[in-house]
């Protein structure tokens, strides 16, 4: 019995050329698709963290006033986009596509653009607002930020 050899076929692997462009364009597509809505949800989430560091501000500042048994202020540098304790002990920045728009009461602090909300021993605070404008998306967000004299705290209302 003579065998005789069978040829072998040749499997091919891989992907050709035009299956890999097909794919990359695919990706390319997709890519193009989701980026900026991934890109709006971060800048949510940084509005949302900028407006809850205000308030948090706020409230540290009504504390140590009730604690220390001694006014404490809440500068804000409108020209610089940050705010923070008055004396400096910390300091927050809003976001690079974030600035502070109008802000109403407060006092003239030292430096040339400071503004300070004044809290009390009591639980008080001085009367005012601060509006801080964010540009999302090609649009325009804005907060008010509206601080209750009686009881120290800041309510949030969003600007026209």
């Amino acid at each position: 019995m003579h065998r005789t050899p069978t040829p072998r076929i040749r499997s091919q692997h891989g992907f050709t050329l035009f299956e890999v462009v097909v794919v990359v364009v695919i990706i390319g597509v997709v890519a193009a698709l989701v980026l900026p809505s991934m890109n709006s949800g971060w800048r949510q989430g940084a509005v949302r963290r900028s407006v809850r560091t205000f308030i948090s501000a706020t409230r540290a500042a009504s504390a140590k006033a009730v604690n220390t048994r001694k006014p404490v202020g809440l500068a804000i540098f409108g020209d610089e986009g940050r705010f923070g304790l008055e004396g400096g002990e910390q300091v927050f920045e809003l976001p690079d596509f974030a600035q502070f728009g109008a802000i109403d009461g407060g006092r003239f602090g030292e430096a040339e653009d400071e503004i300070v909300f004044d809290f009390f021993p009591t639980g008080a605070s001085v009367a005012g607002s601060v509006e801080i404008e964010f540009e999302i998306s090609g649009g325009r967000q804005a907060y008010l930020l509206v601080f209750d004299p009686l009881i120290g705290r800041v309510r949030i209302e969003e600007a026209s």
